[in-house]
């Protein structure tokens, strides 16, 4: 019997979807606390404005998350959100870039996370974008919307990227 005829497959992808979103919810407090950190590595240069603005806009997405898992009546397991909560508590640490060394490998490495990190939720973006086709649950203008800025988060950090590769290597 596949997937499809199973009673309990539609029960357990939604159970699949709701951890799926929750995880995202999760990692998603993360990226607010890296772009804040890499503001900070920033701090004094143009780029500092630059990456509070995107850290606002990551917390616009993650609030945008919540409300989309709320509209799909998904909840959270209790576990995460005491996790979450421990990672909201533990403030501005950078674990990429501890001592936040601007021309050091190590803001390369800070900048290359931020980069793959919002191209995992593009990527969860795209995902939902192809779910609404045939579930009517999704928003697909809030979808395109946040597709939108994860494209523009990405090529915020790259140029940023390009513009700074040379302190560190060159």
């Amino acid at each position: 019997m596949n997937d499809a005829a199973r009673p309990d497959a539609s029960a357990d992808a939604h159970g699949n979807l709701s951890t799926y979103l929750n995880e995202h919810l999760l990692a998603s407090e993360g990226g607010v606390k890296a772009f804040r950190a890499a503001a900070k590595t920033f701090e004094g240069t143009p780029h500092e404005q630059v990456l509070v603005a995107l850290a606002e806009e990551v917390d616009r997405d993650r609030r945008d998350l919540a409300k989309i898992i709320q509209q799909l009546d998904y909840r959270p397991k209790g576990w995460k959100r005491a996790l979450t909560l421990l990672l909201r508590a533990g403030g501005s640490v950078n674990p990429v870039n501890l001592l936040r060394m601007r021309r050091s490998s190590m803001t390369q490495l800070e900048l290359d996370f931020l980069t793959g990190a919002v191209r995992g939720k593009l990527s969860m973006w795209q995902a939902l974008i192809e779910l609404s086709a045939s579930d009517s649950r999704f928003d697909r203008a809030l979808l395109d919307d946040l597709v939108r800025r994860a494209e523009h988060q990405i090529a915020e950090v790259q140029r940023i990227s390009h513009e700074t590769v040379r302190e560190r290597f060159a």
